[in-house]
């Protein structure tokens, strides 16, 4: 159960990268298209490129500590983080056809981890 949370955890992080990315990118072409100037300059881009190597190095710390074929797709739950992130912070809510998508995956994790113990 332990490697399940780290999961989730790990997917969390990866949905507030994908949050903060959007931010940056928002940012940097807003100083007037893609350059190495509004790249370089972006506090947002830093802050995702961070929570990103911090997310890589704890992904393979759960990768040491449970099978891939259950961790993967159990990381994609950060889809559905990012779609809780993004409604909150942003205001964005997404369309009831984006929840009935999120919650197909989130049936087919749980026949995915059917008779597996985790």
């Amino acid at each position: 159960m332990i490697n399940v949370m780290l999961t989730l955890l790990f997917a969390m992080i990866m949905g507030a990268g994908q949050l903060v990315l959007s931010q940056a990118s928002r940012e940097v072409f807003a100083l007037g298209g893609l350059s190495i100037n509004g790249l370089m300059g972006s506090k947002w881009l830093w802050l995702g490129i961070f929570i990103y190597g911090f997310a890589m190095i704890f992904w393979v710390y759960i990768l040491s500590r449970f099978d891939v074929k259950y961790a993967y797709p159990i990381s994609s739950t950060a889809i559905f983080f990012t779609a809780i992130f993004q409604a909150v912070i942003q205001r964005n809510m997404p369309s009831g056809s984006y929840w009935l998508g999120l919650a197909l995956v989130v049936a087919g994790l749980v026949v995915l981890s059917v008779g597996k113990k985790v």
